[in-house]
């Protein structure tokens, strides 16, 4: 069956003009090196949902208020769609660093752009 919540939420609000949307599914490991076989030696400590979002173009000018607003917070509650388990998961998150330029100054529109969430722990 098909996924029919919301898509994304970032601090409960619901996230609009997503043009892409990929959840990245990172391992971190500690102590990790090969021996002199070849063979690998490493502790996982966990995996770690990036989420990877495209906005498209023509977002409007309240649109992007609202959206840079939440992603200039240190870190926020996001709800997402994770397709490993068929549907929402809320984890803490934070944003690394995204650019938005101008599409069209008289109508206040804006371009696609791209910023990664990333999650502040491990998946649990």
């Amino acid at each position: 069956m098909a996924y029919s919540g919301a898509l994304l939420k970032i601090n409960n609000i619901h996230i609009v003009g997503l043009k892409e949307y990929e959840v990245n599914r990172s391992k971190l490991w500690k102590e990790a090196g090969r021996n002199m076989n070849g063979d690998i030696s490493a502790t996982m400590i966990g995996v770690f949902p990036k989420l990877e979002l495209t906005f498209r173009d023509a977002l409007t000018e309240e649109e992007i208020s609202t959206i840079e607003t939440l992603l200039d917070l240190p870190y926020f509650d996001v709800t997402y769609y994770d397709p490993k388990y068929r549907g929402s998961r809320t984890a803490k998150y934070y944003a690394n660093d995204y650019t938005v330029g101008l599409l069209e100054r008289k109508r206040g529109l804006f371009k696609s752009f791209t910023v990664h969430l990333i999650p502040v722990s491990k998946e649990g």
